[in-house]
């Protein structure tokens, strides 16, 4: 994968080659994208001289972000928030690519018991079977707390998941918490599952209550690089980076 990685970076370098200096370079994206992205920066640096820095969210808090005029040059989010800010002003179309598809799945502590959650009522069974449970506050704007506050009234046992379930800023410290045994259960991006320690994925969630989320990127209107910015997206939906984005679990759109 580092390989591939290097080959999506150097059409960065290449791309770039007729900017005379080396500009720092902000993206702004969705937090189940993080797996693809957290070698980026010391990479691009090394290859094209060009700083990169990385800042993840949900969709809501990225979308603030970039509504407030925090300084960004490319935005990666589901396409419903990409399309209200190209909207709004604040990105632009051109150039607005798909990036990958996000499954969720069915996380559980490392060296436990296997948990069987290949249909929903397998699913039902294990939610019900938990001592706890954790996932995303809903409130905050978490894409898959929301789909898994459905999943839950779909079910029938939203009354009976509510006493034991724990809430938190995002899927990350939901993870964490599954990592140090406070609780015994979450759903959360199958990208996120894959490199938290002490998690593991006891399987996707049921297609029948799956969530697929499209992850897209875009330029900021207010970018200070332009075509620094321009390169460094055209690098993001290569066909070299499309097969870092698998080897992350990040499916082709």
């Amino acid at each position: 994968m580092r390989s591939t990685l290097l080959t999506a970076i150097a059409s960065l370098s290449l791309l770039s080659a007729s900017i005379a200096k080396a500009d720092d370079l902000v993206i702004l994206s969705a937090a189940a994208v993080r797996p693809a992205l957290i070698q980026l920066p010391a990479m691009v640096a090394k290859t094209s001289g060009h700083r990169v820095t990385v800042s993840f969210g949900n969709a809501t808090a990225i979308s603030k972000k970039v509504v407030d005029g925090e300084r960004v040059d490319v935005v990666i989010l589901p396409p419903r928030q990409l399309t209200a800010l190209i909207g709004h002003g604040h990105l632009s179309a051109d150039g607005r690519a798909n990036l990958g598809i996000v499954r969720l799945g069915v996380a559980v502590r490392a060296g436990g018991a296997a948990v069987p959650v290949g249909t929903a009522d397998e699913f039902r069974q294990a939610m019900l079977a938990a001592t706890s449970f954790g996932m995303p506050d809903p409130a905050g704007g978490s894409t898959s707390s929301q789909h898994l506050v459905k999943v839950l009234a779909q079910l029938g046992i939203a009354d009976a998941m509510r006493p034991k379930t724990r809430h938190f800023k995002d899927g990350t410290q939901a993870l964490h918490a599954l990592a140090k045994g406070e609780i015994s259960l979450t759903v959360a991006p199958m990208t996120s599952i894959r490199v938290v320690p002490g998690v593991a994925l006891a399987g996707p969630l049921p297609d029948a209550l799956q969530s697929t989320t499209v992850y897209a990127a875009a330029l900021s209107r207010k970018s200070a690089a332009t075509e620094p910015a321009k390169a460094l997206l055209a690098m993001l939906t290569s066909p070299a980076f499309a097969a870092v984005l698998r080897d992350k679990g990040i499916d082709p759109p």
